[in-house]
């Protein structure tokens, strides 16, 4: 494989950078994530570098920095509106704790920075003004394979930290690439390490092998070498011994759209029989995963709402499920259902369309669409602020849920007067 960098279509500011470092008789490579994209053919999204400079140094040449990871050897560079990571050549040390080094220093060497890295895909660095790839572990060889393989022995680049073993299984995924016998072979035997990893970075992980075109392909691999039941024996569990029912979630999976909290839904959606222990267990590994309210509030909501296909003729298994999903997710939890059941899009299609002409026609989902207020009730029937108020409104509620022509001001104000004389 040959270098396709093409350096003219890079930022100006990526040059203007490495310039700026020869200036001052110091060298600076593109590494990591973005020469991996590049040589893809892909739209680099972050640029990193590598420098000879101390991060002192760095800080000096720059009007703009932020000492992001300064103990690391890491600034931010703020140069022409972006922002770029600079991290000073370094060698690592040991790493007792299984996630970070517990010394590192610094180095001259680029060749010494690349050993360092996990992957080889990930380990290229490019010197932007030779128009030079430095490649020491044959990376451009197995991008052009396909494969990912790691620097160096697997196992010891999986006990320095053990998140490698998942960035593994989300490089397979959002690549496409297959993983080397001896790379995967490494992962079990790391598996006591990875147990260290916070759940912050696993979630981290999984957002990102969510936004690939078929997530299937980490799930699978984080199945087989035991990652998915160290993060959680539930789901651990779910995919060993119910392998059906996990492999149908994960082909749903790959057919929705790349959005975190509704594939994450379609993967938990059948760990247990009943959708609410699957959405108590989806709470408890989701605060595992110090997860975001919102996503501690959708996906087990999600998961309850896309539990059962509606029949089309039944308008109360339709207009159940848009109540428990809400206004904002019930097409989500539809495309769920659309995702594990392709045979019947049409029928869904049409339930969706139901739906649609159900809200349109004043199908309240919460007591707040009702037509009226609890004002109201004080004020046009004369009922006095109580318990009597509340109850009114809830029967009022499921009637117009039943039949959503009764959600109108006076029809309302009429039962009301009716249901506050019995």
């Amino acid at each position: 494989m040959h270098a396709t960098i093409q350096p003219e279509r890079l930022p100006r500011a990526v040059h203007e950078l490495v310039e700026i470092f020869a200036k001052n008789d110091r060298k600076a490579w593109l590494v990591g994530g973005c020469v991996r994209d590049l040589l893809l053919g892909k739209e680099a999204k972050d640029f990193d570098f590598a420098t000879n400079a101390r991060p002192e140094e760095t800080r000096s040449f720059f009007r703009r920095t932020i000492p992001t990871g300064i103990a690391h050897g890491t600034i931010t560079v703020l140069l022409r509106g972006m922002s770029f990571e600079v991290t000073t050549l370094r060698g690592e040390k040991s790493y007792s704790d299984g996630r970070r080094p517990d010394e590192i220093e610094f180095v001259d060497d680029i060749r010494e920075d690349l050993a360092r890295r996990d992957f080889t895909i990930n380990a290229i660095a490019y010197d932007l003004i030779k128009d030079e790839l430095i490649d020491p572990f044959g990376g451009q060889l197995d991008l052009a394979r396909g494969i990912i393989r790691t620097v160096g022995d697997p196992l010891e680049r999986f006990r320095e930290d053990g998140l490698r073993i998942l960035r593994g299984a989300r490089f397979a995924s959002t690549l496409e690439f297959r993983l080397a016998p001896e790379t995967e072979a490494a992962f079990e035997p790391s598996l006591d390490i990875f147990a260290k990893v916070s759940g912050e970075r696993i979630r981290d992980e999984w957002q990102k092998a969510l936004k690939a075109r078929r997530p299937s392909i980490a799930f699978e691999i984080m199945a087989r070498t035991g990652i998915l039941r160290t993060i959680d024996a539930e789901l651990g569990a779910y995919a060993a011994e119910r392998r059906a029912a996990f492999a149908e979630a994960l082909a749903a999976m790959d057919r929705l759209e790349p959005e975190f909290c509704i594939r994450l839904a379609a993967l938990l959606r059948g760990l247990h029989a009943d959708a609410g222990s699957s959405a108590k267990t989806a709470e408890a590994l989701l605060r595992k995963l110090r997860s975001s309210r919102d996503e501690m509030r959708r996906v087990p909501l999600l998961i309850r709402a896309a539990s059962t296909l509606p029949e089309l003729e039944r308008p109360e298994q339709w207009r159940r499920l848009a109540r428990l999903a809400g206004h904002d997710e019930w097409e989500n939890a539809l495309a769920i259902l659309r995702a594990f059941h392709p045979e019947k899009t049409k029928d869904i299609d049409a339930v969706r369309d139901k739906i649609r002409m159900d809200l349109d026609s004043g199908l309240p989902l919460t007591e707040k669409d009702l037509a009226i207020m609890g004002s109201d009730l004080i004020r046009e029937v004369g009922l006095k602020p109580g318990p009597s108020i509340g109850r009114i409104l809830r029967a009022l509620f499921d009637e117009a849920f039943a039949d959503p022509t009764l959600n109108e001001r006076s029809v309302l104000l009429e039962r009301a007067k009716a249901l506050s004389k019995e």
